[in-house]
């Protein structure tokens, strides 16, 4: 299956999701900020990452915007979880380059569902 890079600064959702995937057959590495996020991507060269919008050091957006300017790292598909999903959202979502958005807490199939589509196309 797929490598799959799990950020979000709230331990139980790390772990929620990173069991779900695993479950899936999914290889998960997990960060708790945006900063560590970018030196794990740069290192462990994930094929998706999870990425949560509301962090304290560096947001979703910001992690987003310089993911998508490595040129090694530019292709691989972002999903930004988030609490709200309101149309600015997804506006600043799609304008930093993310493939998408989900909704936070992310029901499993959905979650899983969002990741096949991205590893499949790049969005969802």
């Amino acid at each position: 299956m797929a490598k799959i890079l799990v950020v979000d600064d709230e331990a139980l959702l790390r772990a929620i999701m990173q069991d779900g995937l695993e479950a899936a057959g999914h290889e998960v590495i997990v960060a708790d900020s945006g900063r560590i996020a970018l030196e794990l991507a740069k290192v462990d060269r994930p094929d998706c990452i999870l990425l949560d919008i509301m962090m304290p050091d560096m947001d979703g957006y910001e992690t987003c915007a310089a993911l998508k300017t490595d040129s090694d790292l530019a292709p691989v598909p972002v999903i930004l979880v988030s609490a709200t999903t309101d149309l600015r959202v997804v506006d600043r979502a799609e304008q930093v380059g993310a493939a998408g958005v989900l909704p936070k807490p992310v029901p499993f199939e959905q979650l899983q569902h969002a990741v096949s589509l991205a590893l499949d196309s790049g969005s969802i």
